[in-house]
């Protein structure tokens, strides 16, 4: 019997280091079958990382001259803790059109950093690119508010045999986009699902905000198809509470430490914003308690305990959030992992990159279960049971 799974998983993480082998693989793999900018794939080769950089705390906050200024705007119960357990992030480099041609240069545009990612878990699978059918593809923030990314992904990465669209529970999407790309594979609507997700933080960052060291940069893409065996896709459930939807939002205004003179730029941008204070209280007070009704439900649906899960996958939107989730869901510290501290919250990319580190690390394996479970603006809540394939464990660890 035959069952869609994820049989390939890769995250595009800003800066990190790659061996020799895996440089000239991907640079190769970049060259002749997308169409990502040269300079991105010099850069790959050259530094032998993925294009960007580690931002500490000192490097974005610290060493600033508006430093003290920002310190004093923060609630005063977080002048003490100002970084609430964030000690890095990760960040994109320049865009080098815009480097060469603007006197404002912008970071790399998320399509890019979403072609890196669908390459590199393309290369992974190793299977001919034309048996893609279908690309999922999510960008928290797109390149342009019309049309979405999904079609220019599918182009950059040459996928010509695929259509594209995209999916949305904002940061719990990766799960959603698990959800929908197995049942199209079990329904027999599609054959091979790549999806492919993306935060680009840099372009929406208000560095003079509190919240603002907790986020970063990263793009994540798997590929789901039918394997043989007791492995994949066995269930989710998923639930809105769309009467939490302004609580953060993407919102035009200037930074909020911000000198205006009359003749010089506003620099009002789209930004993210804690829009409605009582449902940012409601979604920070509820958190545990929403995320658990998902995976009780689960529970219901599939028959199929949390305690027969072996590992458990989550969001990270804040240092503790992660931590209280396992607790209260009744994981180990051995059958969870969290980034925050090196990564930050990254949003629609923190399931994959959590998932992917783990079984790098030998922390979970082929044919364990795992526990998926994230919450997304808006207010979106999903929990979703994967049994490992033996083919997702291989395709990580061979590339």
């Amino acid at each position: 019997m035959k069952k869609a799974a994820l049989v390939s998983l890769a995250g595009y993480l800003p800066g990190t280091d790659l061996l020799e082998r895996q440089a000239k693989k991907l640079g190769d793999y970049l060259r002749d079958n997308t169409l990502l900018k040269k300079e991105y794939i010099a850069m790959i080769e050259g530094e032998q990382k993925l294009p960007g950089y580690v931002e500490t705390n000192y490097d974005g906050w610290i060493s600033q001259p508006w430093y003290d200024a920002w310190l004093q705007q923060l609630p005063e119960k977080k002048r003490s803790n100002p970084f609430q357990g964030a000690e890095e992030r990760r960040r994109v480099p320049m865009d080098p059109t815009s480097v060469r041609t603007s006197t404002h240069p912008h970071p790399m545009l998320p399509s890019d950093a979403e072609t890196i990612a669908g390459a590199m878990a393309l290369l992974k699978w190793g299977k001919p690119k034309e048996e893609i059918d279908l690309v999922l593809v999510h960008s928290q923030v797109q390149d342009r508010p019309l049309p979405s990314n999904a079609s220019l992904v599918q182009h950059k990465l040459q996928l010509t045999n695929a259509g594209a669209y995209t999916v949305d529970s904002c940061c719990s999407t990766f799960v959603t986009m698990v959800e929908v790309a197995s049942a199209l594979v079990n329904a027999g609507v599609k054959k091979n699902v790549l999806v492919v997700n993306s935060i680009l933080d840099s372009m929406i960052n208000d560095k003079s905000t509190y919240y603002s060291i907790c986020t970063g940069d990263a793009a994540c893409a798997a590929v789901i198809t039918a394997v043989e065996g007791e492995y994949g896709y066995e269930g989710s459930f998923s639930l809105s509470r769309g009467e939490l939807h302004d609580g953060i939002v993407f919102h035009h205004r200037s930074p909020m430490l911000h000198a205006d003179v009359s003749c010089q730029p506003s620099y009002a941008q789209d930004f993210v914003t804690f829009m409605n204070p009582e449902a940012c209280r409601t979604i920070g007070a509820k958190a545990t308690e929403y995320l658990e009704y998902a995976v009780e439900q689960l529970e219901k649906k599939t028959r199929i305990t949390r305690s027969q899960a072996q590992f458990l996958v989550t969001h990270q939107p804040v240092g503790w959030a992660p931590l209280a989730w396992r607790d209260s869901l009744g994981f180990t510290p051995s059958q969870h992992l969290c980034t925050y501290e090196k990564y930050g919250n990254i949003a629609t990319c923190s399931v994959p990159t959590n998932l992917l580190l783990s079984i790098e690390r030998g922390m979970v394996k082929a044919g364990q279960r795992v526990l998926m479970a994230s919450s997304g603006a808006g207010e979106n809540h999903i929990a979703l049971y994967e049994t490992l394939s033996p083919e997702l464990e291989k395709n990580v660890l061979d590339f």
